[in-house]
């Protein structure tokens, strides 16, 4: 587990995702890891987690490891010398660089979870959070970077949704405003997602949310309501068995909830898709 740096201001931090394509040829990539420079370190960090890898080569994975370990060492290296991943724009050892990335984070972890939620499904969240899932207000924060990758595919197809976008509406005549994740007079939307890892705490952050929608719709007038929730797809081959049937389960008592409040549920696997519906709904 990487050090998780005490700072009390969010740092504008540059990474990479690093992408591996474990049968070359075939475009099929799986994100390792992130070379970032916090703080001005320049490090490389693996997301992907040790089971998946013994998972895919069993006794193999050892060897697995230690060219993902190079390759990472290969860019870390390289960051540090150039001071910077603009750079970095070619492969090298086993990974291949993804996009330029800035992201405001409070520490490594922090970075990390942002890199993890936005690229990948195969890394091991649980271990940048700090407590368990019963103290860790982690829905929340997942939810808002999801949100904002909706906000900013949305706002690249239609840049007039700008000011929607945080909008505030009442929950009580006369009332202060709540923040929504969107807010005009076609529409009331909230974002939320369903972690695999925090489920009972994903599910009470969209049990609040949808009575937010209700409440908002009630005062507002506005009947367009939808709860725009990303989820893992169900053959997600990182899920074990009881993940599975918890998701399975609890995406079932959302549905029924906001089907009671009559609220739209759309249920995403990807910023892309939950951009398409608040494309589609506003339209």
């Amino acid at each position: 587990m990487t050090e998780d740096l005490d700072h009390s201001t969010r740092l504008l931090v540059p990474w990479r995702p690093l992408f591996w394509e474990p049968v070359a040829g075939t475009g099929e990539r799986i994100m390792i890891g992130v070379v970032h420079g916090f703080d001005g370190h320049w490090q490389a960090h693996r997301l992907i987690r040790d089971d998946v890898l013994q998972c895919l080569y069993g006794k193999a994975s050892k060897d697995v490891v230690a060219l993902l370990t190079h390759s990472l060492n290969l860019f870390a290296a390289a960051a540090d010398a150039v001071h910077g991943i603009e750079e970095l724009e070619y492969a090298m050892g086993a990974l291949t660089p993804g996009p330029a990335r800035s992201t405001e984070a409070s520490s490594v972890n922090d970075l990390l979870r942002t890199a993890a939620l936005l690229y990948s499904s195969l890394a091991q969240i649980d271990v940048y959070d700090d407590g368990d899932e019963n103290d860790t207000p982690l829905p929340d924060e997942v939810s808002k970077r999801f949100s904002i990758e909706v906000r900013e595919i949305v706002l690249g197809k239609n840049p007039k949704l700008a000011k929607g976008f945080g909008s505030g509406g009442r929950l009580t005549k006369g009332g202060q405003l709540v923040r929504f994740g969107y807010f005009s007079p076609e529409a009331i939307m909230h974002f939320s997602v369903l972690h695999p890892v925090r489920q009972s705490a994903s599910v009470r952050d969209a049990r609040a949310k949808l009575w937010e929608l209700s409440r908002a719709s009630e005062i507002s007038g506005i009947k367009k309501t939808a709860l725009i929730a990303a989820v893992p797809r169900a053959d997600e081959p990182h899920l074990g068995e009881n993940q599975r049937e918890r998701l399975k389960a609890n995406r079932s008592e959302i549905e029924r909830e906001a089907d009671d409040a009559e609220i739209r549920l759309h249920a995403v696997h990807s910023a892309e898709e939950g951009a398409e519906k608040v494309l589609a709904l506003i339209g």
